[in-house]
């Protein structure tokens, strides 16, 4: 899958630039295999083996993803990280290309990985003289001819199962960059949408009556996921064209580098904006928001300048920028609000909030004129 992940991960690696991590979460996969596995009474020999072949699986997961993102990367599209989850692999991509085409590529890219490596151990077992691969996959061989065998049924198993067309799943990406070369971004991805929730409803109905919880966590996972990515789409055809000045808000909260944490806090309490832009003189000097300001005061820091919390350091937009560029932007790295120049003057603040507010008003004037 190609998509963007929150935090709460460990690093692994870095490859060509882009890290490996190991979500929280996928500690839940081994110690459900382990936990099932003791239950049934299973050796601890048994039990190495298998968490081996988890190993070897998302093995050849990463390396999907790096097809994702390699792939991506020759079309000038950059990969934050790779994350390992316990339903599989997320490559985080910086952005999807608005281009089918590059899509397209970009998706398949990964199952093809898939079937390369699963080409290769097929190749390397018949070298190694093995005469029935259907009879080393049901009855077992020893050995390399085993652990090939099994590879090379695990990728053509990833390869089938990413192109499911549950969107925004690998097969559900392909389906929506081939209907967008025809009906345009927006109609495909409400196509695709509307397939994939059925589709993860179906997953996770399934999951549920067969008692396979990570089924259901996969049905989860693909239902949000569509719902997410059929936001972000709408989002940048409503804010297609827009400037930032026609999304930025005027009136905001803003505080002195040299006020105190108390000021703050004083303000806050009377009520308004959660985050406020700290400004030395009128130059924005960063952020800060609620959460610093609660951190700051369990500190016993009340009398402290805003200055020395610090404020988190944000970039600066100018008015006539892209409003979905500096939005898309926020989002990434999770920013509260930006501030908004002018031929070097602060004008105003554009944050998330305010651009839902114009969306809703544009989605609310666009049916107004349906009707």
């Amino acid at each position: 899958m190609a998509t963007a992940l929150g935090r709460g991960s460990l690093p692994l690696f870095t490859f060509k630039g882009i890290k490996v991590r190991l979500h929280w979460t996928f500690l839940a996969l081994p110690a459900y295999i382990i936990f099932s596995d003791l239950s049934e009474g299973q050796p601890w020999s048994a039990i190495g083996t298998e968490l081996l072949m988890v190993a070897i699986v998302f093995m050849c997961v990463v390396l999907h993803e790096f097809g994702h993102a390699l792939t991506a990367k020759r079309y000038g599209v950059g990969t934050r990280d790779i994350t390992l989850l316990p339903i599989g692999g997320v490559a985080s991509l910086e952005r999807m290309p608005e281009e089918p085409r590059q899509e397209f590529w970009i998706t398949l890219a990964g199952p093809l990985v898939n079937v390369a490596i699963a080409v290769i151990a097929l190749v390397v077992m018949a070298i190694l003289g093995l005469t029935s691969l259907v009879t080393d996959l049901l009855l077992g061989g020893a050995g390399w001819t085993s652990m090939l065998a099994f590879l090379f049924a695990v990728n053509v198993g990833l390869f089938l199962f990413n192109l499911i067309p549950a969107f925004p799943m690998d097969g559900g990406r392909l389906l929506r960059s081939l209907l967008a070369m025809r009906l345009g971004r927006e109609k495909a991805t409400r196509i695709a949408t509307t397939l994939g929730r059925i589709l993860a409803v179906l997953f996770a109905g399934y999951g549920i009556m067969a008692g396979q919880p990570f089924t259901v966590l996969i049905g989860v996972f693909v239902y949000m996921a569509a719902g997410a990515e059929a936001r972000q789409v709408q989002r940048i055809e409503l804010l297609r064209g827009v400037t930032v000045a026609q999304v930025m808000r005027t009136r905001f909260w803003s505080l002195q580098a040299r006020s105190t944490v108390r000021q703050a806090v004083d303000d806050l309490l009377a009520g308004g904006d959660t985050a406020a832009l700290v400004l030395d003189g009128s130059v924005p000097h960063g952020v800060v928001d609620r959460t610093m300001l609660m951190a700051a005061v369990e500190a016993g820091r009340m009398d402290s300048p805003i200055s020395e919390l610090p404020p988190r350091s944000v970039p600066m937009v100018r008015s006539t920028d892209n409003a979905r560029v500096a939005a898309d932007h926020m989002a990434e790295q999770s920013y509260v609000l930006l501030p908004v120049m002018e031929e070097d003057r602060l004008v105003g603040v554009i944050d998330l909030a305010n651009v839902q507010e114009v969306l809703g008003l544009r989605k609310a004037m666009e049916a107004s004129k349906r009707t």
